[in-house]
């Protein structure tokens, strides 16, 4: 058995070697007609628009110092210019490449010019004369503080992306959770603003919730598909997202209340999906509803009035929805400088109630991330 399991492996190994050796040697021409961030831009090859994304080159994020920067940057190397692409492989509909114009390989050049930072963790299918090369030119716009590198302190972005997903995991559950109304006032979003008015008066936690990042380092202008098994959801989410669970227990019965959330985005925008499953409290549909979008828009709206931070927001019933042949409801949502949609679906199952709910709220121009967000959504039975 020890043979052929080794035997077995083998094969598996040279097939995979084999592979990468065949990816890595695909190249095209074509002409950029869009730059789209500091290291994805469109090019057009015999009119087909193509997505690319330079291997290992990190731009600084939205909502970092330089993100403009480093896309005009790239904007002003390649744009209306036709370049080489050695590509390896397709991922979330983008070309994993190198590009070349006239010999230079541009994301050294982004790294050297100090407008980009080099991934380690994403160089794997670089050879090693490039990862000399890359090291190399970011190591020398560090030495001589060009770009970003002016900045002492300047943050990598998949730290400034952690930092992020912390924030994000405060606002749905965190040490906030713990706290009682006579404690320290509350900054966040918890479990209790979330739940407590849907599922029961008041919801002890059993700690703060399981909380990780859908995917390592993932941009938040690199969208995915995130499958809840247990949330019976699937949605197309930002790849910073941060998906969490929690289990809390019901006042009223003392009975479990399950949830589970993801929940990503950026400046441009901030999306959230979750479930829960507890006892159903009397509740009916339309009461169910009203009270989750309710208690959710109020615990972000106290979080706002206690810290002096956030926008508070506004809620109307709009009408009726159906996916996946269930019936929800769907609300506007509006605040100074954002816009939305939430929907709410839920039914009761024999003593209890599951509630599935999603929201995005958006900044002006960026309606669109919001809408493919809400019509991106799964109901999953």
């Amino acid at each position: 058995m020890i043979r052929t399991s080794t035997f077995k492996l083998f094969i598996i190994l040279a097939a995979l070697m084999w592979l990468a050796q065949s990816a890595a040697a695909a190249t095209l021409q074509a002409k950029v007609i869009e730059v789209r961030s500091g290291n994805t831009l469109i090019v057009s090859n015999t009119n087909r628009p193509i997505s690319v994304r330079l291997k290992a080159v990190i731009p600084p994020e939205v909502g970092q110092p330089l993100n403009d920067v480093a896309r005009e940057h790239l904007k002003a190397l390649v744009l209306d210019k036709t370049v080489t692409i050695e590509y390896s492989h397709l991922a979330d509909g983008f070309l994993e490449a190198k590009v070349l114009l006239n010999g230079v390989d541009i994301g050294s050049q982004m790294l050297r010019d100090g407008v980009a930072w080099y991934d380690h963790a994403l160089d794997y299918e670089l050879n090693q004369n490039d990862r000399e090369l890359y090291a190399q030119c970011e190591n020398a716009a560090r030495a001589e503080k060009r770009g970003l590198w002016a900045d002492s302190a300047a943050v990598a972005p998949w730290e400034y992306r952690r930092l992020q997903a912390e924030q994000l995991a405060r606002i749905s559950g965190g040490p906030s959770l713990r706290q009682t109304a006579a404690s320290k006032p509350r900054s966040s979003l918890s479990s209790e603003d979330l739940f407590g008015g849907m599922l029961g008066s008041s919801l002890p936690t059993s700690g703060a919730p399981s909380v990780k990042p859908i995917s390592e380092k993932g941009p938040p202008d690199r969208w995915t598909k995130y499958d809840s098994v247990p949330g019976h959801f699937s949605v197309f989410v930002p790849s910073n997202a941060v998906a969490g669970t929690n289990t809390s227990i019901d006042a009223k019965t003392g009975k479990p209340v399950q949830f589970h959330f993801v929940a990503g985005g950026s400046n441009a925008g901030f999306y959230v999906a979750m479930s829960a499953v507890g006892p159903n409290n009397n509740y009916t549909d339309a009461s169910a509803r009203d009270e989750a979008i309710q208690s959710l828009i109020g615990g972000m709206n106290r979080g706002a009035q206690q810290t002096g931070t956030g926008p508070i927001v506004t809620v109307k019933a709009e009408h009726e929805v159906r996916v996946g042949g269930t019936v929800g409801m769907q609300y506007h949502l509006s605040a100074p400088g954002f816009s939305g949609t939430a929907r709410v679906f839920t039914r009761q199952m024999g003593n209890d109630r599951e509630i599935i709910l999603l929201f995005a709220l958006s900044r002006p121009g960026a309606e669109d991330l919001g809408n493919q967000f809400i019509n991106s959504f799964n109901i999953m039975r």
